[in-house]
């Protein structure tokens, strides 16, 4: 794990796919994300390496019901005793994972069967808790739905700290902040807005953002997303 500020943890690039996050409160242990369903011992062994009793683990938030991002909450849920989290919307695709497909429908039947074989067969979970727009959660997050790439997607972002924790809204691959990737993402104009929602409503909240996939920002991250959106967006300048 690499620490990316007081409190937040990276469980940086499982197999290469996707980062994960811990993050250290008053009340325990927090897991954002929970990567591919064989990500599973990666992460707990993660814990224990750093010393964390696995039933100090009392939240999972999951951003969005991706097998890359959800893929493990069944059995991290069964691990730690932990509750599950996420949007309201987001709660279909965590209890039939199926559901979520590509957005090029000539994909669709390679995905049904990629997710045949068992390191990418994701167990359902239903969620413990499910969150709305601008909701606190217990450890100082507001909840931001930033839908498009999944319906039900959500940013999470901490004023004190002045971190945004992304989810795949944005990503960060080669050092180059872009929209999530088309293939994936069924409503791309949602997906845009949900960026301009981050730069006009909360861009002047965090400096530090960190990402699904790539690298994190440290520093100016929101007036980062305010030039991606002068890009997406010109009228808007």
């Amino acid at each position: 794990m690499n620490q990316i500020l007081p409190g937040l943890w990276a469980i940086d690039e499982i197999g290469s796919v996707v980062n994960c996050f811990l993050w250290e409160w008053a009340g325990g242990l927090t897991l954002i994300d929970t990567g591919m369903p064989s990500s599973v011992h990666t992460i707990l062994d993660a814990l224990t390496t750093k010393g964390y009793a696995l039933h100090n683990v009392r939240r999972i938030i999951i951003t969005h019901g991706d097998i890359d991002h959800a893929g493990s909450a069944a059995k991290l849920k069964r691990a730690t005793g932990a509750v599950v989290g996420c949007h309201s919307v987001e709660k279909v695709l965590l209890e039939q994972p199926a559901k979520r497909v590509p957005a090029s429908p000539m994909y669709r039947p390679i995905f049904a069967l990629v997710r045949l074989l068992p390191q990418f067969n994701v167990l359902p979970v239903t969620p413990d808790e499910l969150y709305i727009d601008g909701q606190q959660t217990p450890e100082g997050f507001t909840v931001i739905h930033t839908p498009g790439h999944t319906p039900g997607h959500i940013s999470l972002l901490h004023r004190e700290k002045r971190v945004l924790i992304v989810g795949d809204a944005l990503n960060n691959r080669g050092g180059k902040l872009q929209l999530p990737p088309p293939i994936f993402t069924p409503d791309m104009t949602n997906a845009q807005r949900s960026v301009w929602k981050l730069a006009k409503k909360y861009g002047e909240d965090f400096d530090v953002m960190v990402f699904g996939h790539g690298a994190p920002i440290l520093q100016n991250g929101g007036s980062k997303v305010r030039s991606l959106v002068a890009q997406i967006f010109p009228e808007s300048v």
